[in-house]
């Protein structure tokens, strides 16, 4: 790639396209371990596992009660109950030892298997028990208060899909089909090379004038939110030849390179050099049309992806969630769940660059009248973090869009949960 030193781009690539092209040219190949299913919780299920019995394996009781068949007790009332012989008790875990005849009855706990003969459970609250005697209230439909053999699962249902992130209700099941481990995909790799001959490990920082490296234990901890982690960190200086090394390290030990700083046109911005000089690298974009992050590319070295990213962490995050984010997922082949949102009243206009897609930081709080307002943070600061910290949703104004006008109700895709009252960071 010829060097283009203090020169702007000639054109941005549009988001989606950029994101095409990627998912086109680079795949992750994550591996497939087995795990304890105490242990998957959190990870992606490499197969579909399937149920290897009934569950419920038998007709039980869904309450405590008394077993009885239901055509016997029709007419039960209390003034006229049915009166009904008490043959056994069957707790939770137990057997019945004979089946139930007319005019007889099993008093059952909750998960005990029902007697052969009996379809409904009468609660005790409709039961008068005397001695060896049930005296029925209330009569009870067929298969009343009944957990039907398979009504959770049937032998050969599937349980967990693969590209499915396992979750504890998931483990549940599992555990009552007597299943104890399951396949799941290995964590992707990931290595990040920071630049920057200014860059200061945060482990090293002493204060004062420091400039800390924040992007990179971002990465690492954006990674881990999706399951896989970073094998390889560095921060190199402003040096073209220590860039290629470190993302050949990288591209030795991972599954994709993400590297941050030295993505623009500037002075000190090697980073497509030093890629483009690997041999093998393929371009696929560089420059699109975001907002933050505007300067992201992505070069393709003999099927990994290498993705250059802007050093400022809240644009290196957009690049993470627009770039990254659907690399991972595809490779997991999990369908990407979108973010929560709400209807908010902005507290004052937003403006964007037609043509661009830009990401607000907005801070959506209740106000005194019920209603959901959203304060917008900014849009430039690329580096300023506590927008992200405050901020606790995303305002997206499209490509098309000249902006948003005060008091206008938009759409908001929420971090976290709103504030209940205006913040007082807001009212300074």
């Amino acid at each position: 790639m010829p060097r283009r030193r203090l020169v702007g781009f000639d054109a941005f690539e549009n988001v989606d396209n950029a994101v095409s092209k990627l998912l086109k040219v680079a795949s992750l190949s994550p591996g497939v371990t087995e795990a304890p299913i105490e242990d998957s919780v959190g990870r992606v299920a490499a197969e579909d596992v399937r149920a290897t019995r009934h569950y419920p394996p038998h007709d039980r009781a869904a309450m405590d009660g008394v077993a009885v068949r239901a055509e016997d007790v029709v007419s039960a009332s209390p003034h006229s109950p049915i009166e009904l012989r008490i043959v056994e008790t069957v707790e939770a875990g137990g057997r019945p030892t004979r089946a139930l005849g007319c005019g007889e009855a099993a008093i059952v706990y909750t998960g005990a298997p029902l007697p052969e003969g009996a379809d409904a459970v009468v609660p005790f609250e409709n039961v008068i028990i005397r001695d060896d005697t049930a005296l029925v209230l209330k009569p009870v439909p067929k298969y009343g208060n009944v957990s039907r053999a398979g009504e959770d699962f049937s032998e050969g249902d599937i349980l967990v899909r693969r590209g499915e992130v396992i979750r504890p209700w998931h483990v549940a099941a599992l555990a009552e089909s007597c299943i104890g481990r399951v396949k799941v995909f290995s964590p992707v790799k990931v290595a990040v090379v920071n630049t920057g001959s200014e860059l200061t490990d945060y482990r090293a920082c002493s204060g004062g004038e420091a400039i800390v490296n924040s992007s990179g234990p971002l990465i690492s901890a954006y990674v881990a939110e999706l399951g896989c982690s970073v094998v390889y960190s560095t921060i190199v200086k402003d040096d073209v030849k220590a860039i290629r090394e470190a993302v050949l390290n990288g591209l030795h030990r991972a599954d994709v390179v993400v590297t941050t700083g030295g993505s623009s046109v500037g002075g000190k911005d090697l980073v497509p050099e030093a890629v483009s000089s690997i041999e093998g690298a393929e371009l696929v974009f560089h420059g699109v049309n975001l907002r933050p992050g505007r300067t992201a590319g992505a070069f393709v070295v003999r099927g990994k992806p290498v993705l250059m990213l802007s050093g400022l962490p809240v644009a290196c995050f957009v690049g993470l969630e627009n770039f990254l984010k659907p690399l991972i997922l595809k490779a997991y082949g999990v369908k990407q769940l979108p973010r929560p949102t709400v209807r908010a009243v902005l507290t004052r206009r937003v403006a964007n660059a037609v043509g661009f897609r830009s990401y607000y930081r907005v801070v959506v709080f209740r106000g005194s009248d019920g209603r959901l307002y959203a304060e917008p943070l900014r849009l430039t600061g690329s580096g300023i973090i506590s927008s992200m910290i405050r901020g606790n949703g995303l305002l997206v104004l499209s490509e098309d869009m000249e902006g948003f006008d005060e008091g206008e109700e938009v759409e908001v895709e929420l971090l976290s949960p709103p504030y209940e009252s205006k913040p007082e960071f807001l009212r300074w």
